[in-house]
């Protein structure tokens, strides 16, 4: 089981490990006011949601140890979170020592439905259900709607739910696979990334579409190396990836007017993935360990 653990990248400089180093810790969102960062992982078994506060590095488990949960993410104004649980799975659940580090994939005949909660874990309500893989949600900027992937139709697509359970889901992403939805800072877009409108399959790239639904298209400017992400800055100016273009994993931004990419190499780390970011300017990623 290769390690990995999550970083938080200060503005002045400072990057420091904000997960243990004993087991898998993977894909943080940032509190959208820096003050701390909701990850998933575990040492052994089941992944649990955890939550870092950077001042003073106390870790607190938001989930049960008994079922595996992934894939948190805050809401826009940080009061919930939404997240990927295996809890009412009919089979076995999840356990680290089996995870996939695509994690499109899951070991064995898994359930995962969306749930959302309060920013502390309490609270917590089920919005999808069915014997499916719904993965990576995310809140639209009004909170309204959660948007999420799921195999649902037979393919990895992107589809929306009302964030209160009220709607059944709805599939968005009309032709194609997609994964790891964000919504753009004004609601208007849904960004994702797929092999859409590439030469090769597996040559992901950032796609968007309109967050009504329909077909995607991918962004001009990712013209290089695999694509994943993305994270929409706080600014909206930008998205946050991680992508191969270096050669390696590393994270970039990505301008939403069309400019080329832009790396950003914290001093001494490399492979870097998953990266968030906070208003004031607070930045979070995961790394494999030595």
């Amino acid at each position: 089981m290769q390690r990995r653990a999550i970083f938080a990248w200060f503005p002045d400089g400072r990057v420091e490990r904000v997960s243990p180093a004993d087991g898998i810790y993977y894909q943080a969102c940032v509190h959208p006011d820096g003050i701390d960062a909701i990850f998933f992982g575990a040492s052994s078994g089941a992944p649990r949601l955890w939550r870092v506060t950077f001042a003073t590095g106390e870790l607190t488990p938001l989930t049960d140890a008994d079922a595996g949960a992934r894939h948190p993410v805050y809401s826009w104004d940080g009061q919930k979170i939404a997240f990927a649980s295996d809890r009412l799975s009919a089979g076995a659940h999840e356990r680290i020592e089996q995870f996939h580090a695509s994690t499109r994939k899951v070991a064995g005949d898994v359930t995962f439905n969306i749930f959302v909660a309060d920013a502390d874990g309490s609270n917590v309500q089920q919005l999808t259900a069915g014997a499916y893989q719904d993965h990576r949600p995310t809140f639209s900027p009004d909170g309204e709607m959660i948007i999420f992937a799921s195999n649902r139709d037979g393919t990895i697509r992107i589809w929306s739910v009302p964030s209160d359970g009220s709607e059944p889901a709805r599939k968005l992403l009309t032709e194609g696979w997609g994964y790891r939805p964000w919504c753009s800072v004004d609601g208007k877009t849904i960004y994702f990334y797929s092999d859409i409108e590439s030469e090769n399959a597996g040559e992901d790239r950032i796609c968007q579409m309109p967050a009504a639904g329909g077909t995607g298209r991918r962004l001009p400017n990712d013209d290089g190396g695999i694509t994943h992400g993305a994270f929409a800055d706080p600014g909206g100016e930008c998205l946050l990836v991680h992508s191969t273009r270096s050669g390696e994993w590393g994270i970039w931004e990505l301008p939403l007017n069309g400019e080329p990419m832009r790396q950003l190499r914290p001093a001494g780390y490399r492979h870097i993935s998953h990266p968030t970011r906070s208003p004031n300017g607070v930045l979070t990623f995961d790394m494999p360990l030595e």
